[in-house]
Order: structure tokens, then C-alpha cells, then sequence
């Protein structure tokens, strides 16, 4: 059987380089443009293929074709998987197209619509536009690096499909130093994203080449592209929701005083780096096996599967929420606090990054939980918490963001996800985590965080560096489990 500790290193330390050239290349932006109306307007007009990203990469398209892409492999060997594979990628090509080309035609009224309180003003709503048509044509390059990569890992590499992504961030960081280069103008940027884009298509396209990859043209429309888009129906509609979740919280922020789209986004990317290392690729790594358990109708594995996959998140997740509560300024500091990025910067950021890793556990729960409904072919149950978890978004944006500004939409996005992780967990079929199998496990767990809290406290009562103090409360927890004899990464084999 499949190493899934093996699986999670590869998948994780792919993830891990690009989470690191992403977070160099957010310190860029934020170092070159700061948080005004022109970085509000980027990251809005930038967030817009990034919506569509999760409809055709990865949300609704990744969980409907990755089970087909390991029946076709098991039942057809790679001829038949690279004919599916052909069938789909022209057929999404197509369709993506037609939607970039009509969003670049009416961008001034996409950016009005993502950005209703900025209509005001035309020079803002005039730029926005400008980027949007730059931007929008990374949609197409990304949906085609999403279906490599799902052919990468079906064959066992998790590695580049992440780790290409670096290339992706090298190319924006450049843009943005151009963009310094001349006068912060953030054509640049915008520039480079596009640029990015298309190098990381070429590596990830090599490689499936390398690994068995070819087209392979068919007269007829194979069944299971048909019965993959009607897969992806109901899916796209629960992507759509927990995508509204954050759109809701854009309308609601462009409300706010300039600069709080920045901010959010810059809580945002901190938030990401735990939940994309680790908890993220506990979910591309479950869902391609418990896609092939589901193949091979092994149901006692499937379980074991999801068992590790909520071992390892209460494992890691819960200290990292810790950290990211405990050390929000001092990180944010660290970060983002040069050149155009101010002390009030700082604080609006880091106001916000505790609000969402307050919902950390619950996003990484939600994030495995939906794969295990996709891996079984259920797309239904998910849009269904989906639903009701963006209605509780909405309640408690309206109810957060007079009292508490921008932080209380990052707040009402954690809460929601609390809802949706609680739905998901109680309508899994079949399966239940044993908390009194598992109580000594989450009892060490739980004393190890309180040890590694404590060190936290005590290292910022004496003003310790903020990667000291870090690097004292990996130490603590670590050791903290080595002594209680809880030994992770046997739990993980």
C-alpha cells in the first residue's frame, strides 16, 4: 500500500517551495505598492480567474476527473487514461476561452460588481478594467496546469506539481521589481502573473510527457468526460458558494476605508502558508487515494485513509493555529513592514490573521472532509453544507463588520467554516473518528500545546525575536511529544 506519510512529504515539500517564493513574492508587493486603492484593485481584479480557478482546477474539475482519471488508468492502462485526459483538456480549453474572452469585453463591469464600493471612482474602476484584461487569460494556463497536474499525481508525483508554482512566483516577483523599477507602476505585476503562468504550463506539461503522457484523438466523445462535466454540476455549485464566501467578504470590505482588501489579503497569505503546506496536501493526497480505494472497493482502507488524514491535522494544525494567534503582529512585522508597507499596515494585517487562523482547523477539516464525499462520487452533500455555511457567512458579516471592520470579515469567513466542517463530519457515510480510541493520542496532543504556548508566552515577555520564539516552540512541541512517546510520523505510515 501506498506510503501515505511518503505521499504528504512530496506533496507538502512542493507545496512548501512555492508557499516560500509566494510569501517572498507577497513581500515584494507589499514592499514595492504598500496597502492603498491601487493594491486593492490588484488583488481584486487578480482574485477574479483565481474564483474561476476553483470551478476548472481545483475544486469542482480536480474532484470530478481524478476518479475517472484512476478508473481509466486501472481498467485501461495509460492509453485509455491519456484519450480521457486529450478529450477533457480540449473541451475545457474551449469552454474557458469563451469565459475569458467575455470577462475582458465587459471588465469595467466585473470590477464594479467584485468592488461596488469603489464605483465612485472612475480612475480606480478604469485601472482595475486595465489589469483585469491583462490577468484574466491566467485562468486558461492555470486549468491546463491543474489537469497535468492531476495526471502527475495520479503516477506517484506530487512534487512538481507544486513545486513548479515557484517558477509561477519568480516570474511575479520580477514583475514587481520592475514595476519598482518604474515608478511602482502596476502594470508590471500584473505583466508577470501571465508570464508566470506560462512557464509553469511548459514544466508541468514536460513532465507529464516524461511520466506517460501524450494526446491521443478520438472520434467519439468518451462517456466519462460526459459523465465527468455532470459530475461536476452540483460540485461547481458548492465551489461557487464557499467562493461567495469570499466575495461577500470583498463587497463588505470595499466598503471600508482603502486599504482593507489589502489587508485582508495579506492575512490571507499568511493564513495560507500552514493550511497549503500541510493541510492542503493532506487533501490532494487523500483524494487520489481514496480515489484508488474506492477503485479497488477496499472500504477498510478508505477509512484508514481518512483516519490519518484527521490524525495529522489535530497533529499539526492545532499548534499552528497557536502560532499564528499568539505571533500575528510580530510575524506580520517580520514579513511585510518595509518601504511602502507602514506600522498601520501591520496592524490592520495582523488584526485580520487572527481571525482567520481562529478558523484554521475548521478550513483544513472542511478541505479533507469534501474530498472523501468527491472521492466517493458525492458532490451533492458538499454543496449543501456549502450553502447553508455562506448563509452563517452572511449573518455574521453583517453582524461583525460595524464592530470589528475588516477583522470581522475574516472572523464570519472562520465561523462559517466551523458550520461546514461539523455538516461534513456528521454526513460522511460509514465513518466515524473514535475520540475514546484516540483520547491518550488527543490528551498528549492537547499538553503538548499548552507546553509550546507556554514557551510562546514567556519568550515574548522577554522580547525574544519572533523566529527564535518560533523556533523554541517547534523545539518545545516536538520534544513535548517525543516524551510522551506519541511518534508521528509512524502514526502517518
Amino acid at each position: 500500500m501506498t506510503n501515505f506519510l511518503f505521499s504528504i512529504v512530496r506533496s507538502g515539500a512542493g507545496i512548501l517551495i512555492s508557499r516560500v517564493f509566494g510569501l517572498i513574492r507577497d513581500m515584494a508587493i507589499a514592499a514595492v505598492y504598500g496597502a492603498t486603492g491601487v493594491t486593492d484593485i490588484f488583488f481584486v481584479a487578480f482574485a477574479i480567474p483565481n474564483l474561476f480557478r476553483q470551478f476548472f482546477v481545483e475544486g469542482a474539475m480536480s474532484s470530478a476527473f481524478m476518479p475517472f482519471l484512476a478508473d481509466k488508468f486501472k481498467s485501461g492502462g495509460k492509453a485509455a487514461q491519456n484519450a480521457y485526459l486529450t478529450q477533457l483538456i480540449c473541451l475545457q480549453a474551449a469552454v474557458i476561452t469563451v469565459l475569458c474572452a467575455l470577462i475582458m469585453l465587459a471588465a469595467p463591469l466585473v470590477i464594479k460588481i467584485f468592488i461596488p464600493g469603489y464605483s465612485d471612482d472612475p480612475e480606480i474602476i478604469r485601472k482595475g478594467a486595465e489589469i483585469l484584461r491583462v490577468v484574466m487569460p491566467f485562468l486558461l494556463i492555470i486549468s491546463l496546469c491543474g489537469m497535468f497536474a492531476g495526471f502527475l499525481n495520479i503516477h506517484g508525483s506530487y512534487f512538481i506539481s507544486y513545486a513548479s508554482s515557484a517558477l509561477f512566483n519568480i516570474l511575479m516577483i520580477a514583475g514587481a521589481w520592475l514595476g519598482y523599477k518604474h515608478s511602482g507602476d502596476i502594470m508590471y505585476l500584473a505583466w508577470g502573473t501571465i508570464a508566470g503562468g506560462a512557464v509553469q504550463l511548459a514544466v508541468v506539461y514536460f513532465f507529464s510527457v516524461i511520466y506517460g503522457f501524450k494526446p491521443v484523438i478520438l472520434k467519439r466523445l468518451d462517456e466519462a468526460v460526459k459523465k465527468t462535466y455532470l459530475l461536476m454540476v452540483p460540485s461547481m455549485a458548492g465551489v461557487g458558494i464557499s467562493q461567495l464566501n469570499f466575495l461577500i467578504g470583498r463587497v463588505i470590505a470595499s466598503f471600508l476605508p482603502f486599504g482593507s482588501i489589502s489587508w485582508l489579503f495579506y492575512a490571507n497569505r499568511l493564513f495560507q502558508f500552514p493550511l497549503g503546506v500541510f493541510s492542503v496536501a493532506v487533501g490532494v493526497v487523500s483524494l487520489t487515494e481514496l480515489s484508488k480505494a474506492r477503485a479497488a472497493g477496499d472500504t477498510e482502507r478508505r477509512n484508514e485513509m481518512i483516519n490519518k488524514a484527521m490524525v495529522s491535522l489535530l497533529t499539526i494544525i492545532l499548534p499552528a493555529t497557536a502560532g499564528l494567534i499568539g505571533l500575528s503582529y510580530e510575524i506580520t512585522a517580520l514579513i511585510y513592514e518595509r518601504k511602502a508597507f507602514s506600522a498601520a499596515d501591520v496592524a490592520g494585517t495582523s488584526s485580520a490573521l487572527r481571525m482567520y487562523a481562529c478558523g484554521l482547523m475548521f478550513f483544513s477539516l472542511v478541505n479533507v472532509l469534501t474530498r472523501v464525499f468527491h472521492a466517493d462520487k458525492d458532490t451533492k452533500t458538499p454543496v449543501k453544507c456549502a450553502f447553508v455555511s455562506f448563509l452563517v457567512n452572511i449573518a455574521f458579516n453583517l453582524l461583525l463588520m460595524k464592530p470589528m471592520g475588516h477583522s470581522g470579515v475574516a472572523l464570519a469567513s472562520s465561523l462559517a467554516a466551523l458550520v461546514n466542517a461539523f455538516m461534513l463530519y456528521r454526513l460522511v457515510p460509514d465513518y466515524r473518528f473514535s475520540f475514546a480510541a484516540n483520547k491518550v493520542l488527543l490528551a498528549k496532543t492537547l499538553s503538548a500545546n499548552v507546553i509550546m504556548i507556554s514557551v510562546m508566552l514567556v519568550c515574548r515577555f522577554f522580547g525574544v525575536h519572533v523566529l527564535i520564539n518560533i523556533g523554541l516552540c517547534c523545539a518545545a512541541y516536538f520534544a513535548a511529544l517525543y516524551f510522551m512517546k506519541v511518534n508521528f510520523l509512524r502514526l502517518l505510515r
